[in-house]
């Protein structure tokens, strides 16, 4: 059998690969997906995060029912609770005692680092009153959690 190139034609190239516009469309699709994803991965990233707080918050309650059984009011620091610094454990929160007397205290975890960007969930609150009443509360309101902060 003669050859394609004998009779004027030219062999066909067959080669593996892709062409520079098949490469572009791919490309194009994996900037779409990439701008799509990233945003909800990273606020996937701040929920998950907020169970650092909660623990830490949770442990402080228990921390401060500890201490006021022996003594007339709830610790204003802590130190007095014995926590070594003011992080979560994560150290994705500061935490402190906004308020504190013989009847009740207030618990707060401010994000800070890339959390700090978890702005509807800033600060996470624990109002622990007298009778044994627990208010978890989030962002700007004191008493609700209008952006369902605590719970799933």
């Amino acid at each position: 059998m003669p050859s394609l190139q004998r009779l004027g034609r030219r062999q066909p190239f067959i080669g593996c690969g892709w062409t520079l516009t098949e490469l572009l469309v791919v490309l194009a699709i994996v900037g779409i997906l990439t701008v799509l994803a990233v945003p909800h991965y990273q606020q996937q990233q701040r929920q998950v995060r907020r169970n650092d707080a909660r623990a830490a918050l949770q442990q402080l309650l228990l921390d401060q029912a500890r201490y006021r059984g022996g003594h007339d009011r709830f610790a204003t620091q802590l130190s007095a609770l014995g926590w070594p610094s003011d992080r979560s454990t994560q150290g994705h929160y500061r935490l402190s005692i906004v308020q504190a007397d013989d009847q009740s205290h207030v618990l707060e975890a401010n994000p800070v680092g890339a959390q700090a960007l978890d702005t509807a969930c800033a600060p996470l609150r624990l109002h622990w009153q007298q009778p044994a009443t627990v208010v978890q509360s989030s962002g700007a309101n004191q008493d609700s959690d209008p952006a369902h902060c605590w719970g799933p």
